[in-house]
């Protein structure tokens, strides 16, 4: 008998590889799109219409006046865009774009039920609708990244599958979004800084609210911020021991992209990954709390600002203290 070749193997693509790289993002904008417009109208059978009764109404009195109720739509939809763009290009998977989602959007939650009155299951479904909107059409347009994926064997698996790790620092993160909170609202600067630029119509919650609540109410932005910012950077560093090339820097022969990375990126890999995404959440973090913000009866671009800023010196404090407790170098 002849012998016969090998048999040829073919392997198997994923069926988010077989679409074109170029339809994968506008079919991700108008999933999300369609998705939270879907989740919004299911939920209106069940939930209370708090929120409408909160927000701001067109009033066409002028023509300007009209005109900014016109564009406010255009600004949100801009800016879902470039959150999702931005989180493509940085090739960020449903688990990194989720973890992202509800750290910018708790922000909004936890001002609606301290100062608003809202039920804590609206902004629950408000989150939640947030996050599942993005968070599912990526998972089916993009392949989990090896991070996520507890099969693939990367750098410093130990570290991301270690309890020790996960708890000790979901513990400091949800620690810190309290302290920092905690501190504004007892030192009253946050409430009287909200009652100047938004019309509140209680603070009796902001003032009762204490610590182990207020801790308990932010365990789902420790969490996510944890996830978004130290896992990627404890993937992103080499595993101990080994040495990372590092590139002879010629002052006399170098380029201007050169002489700049050695004099002002000159961070490792680690560091690096954990400053692009710390950047990324307070940028969107600002941009979401303000624009979300000013759906408010009577809310200011510079209230939702101030107290955007609280959360972002929070999420900043978290990121510095992973410069720390994520380095598993020697």
């Amino acid at each position: 008998m002849a012998d016969r070749p090998p048999p040829t193997v073919i392997p198997r693509t994923s069926r988010r590889a077989r679409l074109p790289a170029f339809v994968r993002l506008p079919m991700l904008i108008i999933l999300n799109t369609c998705l939270q417009s879907a989740l919004w109208a299911a939920a209106e059978n069940v939930l209370q219409p708090e929120l409408g009764a909160i927000s701001k109404h067109p009033q066409p009195v002028l023509a300007e006046e009209g005109f900014a109720e016109l564009t406010e739509p255009v600004v949100r939809l801009g800016t879902k865009i470039a959150l999702i763009s931005v989180a493509w290009q940085l090739r960020y998977d449903f688990f990194d774009i989720g973890a992202l989602s509800a750290v910018i959007n708790i922000p909004f939650a936890f001002l609606l039920t301290t100062y608003f009155n809202i039920t804590h299951l609206t902004a629950f479904s408000y989150v939640a609708i947030e996050v599942i909107s993005i968070a599912l059409p990526t998972y089916l347009l993009r392949p989990i990244a090896d991070i996520n994926n507890p099969a693939v064997n990367i750098r410093n698996r130990y570290l991301l599958d270690s309890f020790q790790v996960w708890a000790s620092n979901n513990a400091l993160a949800i620690g810190v979004y309290a302290t920092v909170i905690y501190t504004a609202l007892q030192t009253h600067w946050l409430t009287l800084f909200l009652i100047r630029h938004f019309d509140l119509p209680s603070v009796e919650l902001a003032h009762d609210l204490h610590y182990p609540t207020l801790a308990g109410k932010l365990l789902i932005a420790g969490y996510a911020t944890r996830a978004f910012l130290l896992n990627p950077s404890i993937a992103a560093q080499p595993e101990t021991g080994a040495a990372t090339p590092v590139e002879v820097f010629e002052p006399a022969t170098a380029t201007l992209p050169q002489t700049l990375k050695h004099n002002v990126w000159f961070f490792s890999k680690r560091t690096r990954t954990l400053i692009q995404r710390t950047t990324v959440l307070g940028v969107f973090l600002l941009a979401n709390t303000v624009l979300k913000g000013a759906t408010l009866e009577g809310g200011e671009i510079i209230g939702s600002a101030g107290y955007a800023s609280v959360w972002i010196v929070a999420a900043n404090i978290c990121a510095w203290w992973f410069v720390w407790t994520g380095d598993a170098e020697p």
